[in-house]
């Protein structure tokens, strides 16, 4: 009984822990890069589905970013 409580409130702490953690480590790219990306993007049909997939989430990370860029042939260097 007391292990299942432990296990319960560890799972708790867990999901509620979560949103946050996502929330403070994943941070978009700068105005820059995110116009950077979606030009290239919107120039290289083939790109939009990479395009689109990283939209879902309503945030432009720099690993995304970076994908896109780089298979377009240019040079991605992060944002500072």
């Amino acid at each position: 009984m007391t292990w299942g409580a432990v296990l319960v409130l560890m799972a708790m702490v867990f999901f509620v822990s979560w949103p946050v953690w996502k929330a403070i480590k994943v941070k978009s790219v700068n105005a820059a890069t995110y116009a950077r990306t979606k030009a290239v993007a919107e120039k290289n049909p083939r790109l939009q589905p990479a395009w689109d997939i990283a939209l879902q989430d309503d945030v432009r990370t720099w690993p995304e970013a970076k994908v896109i860029l780089e298979s377009a042939g240019e040079k991605a260097e992060p944002d500072e």
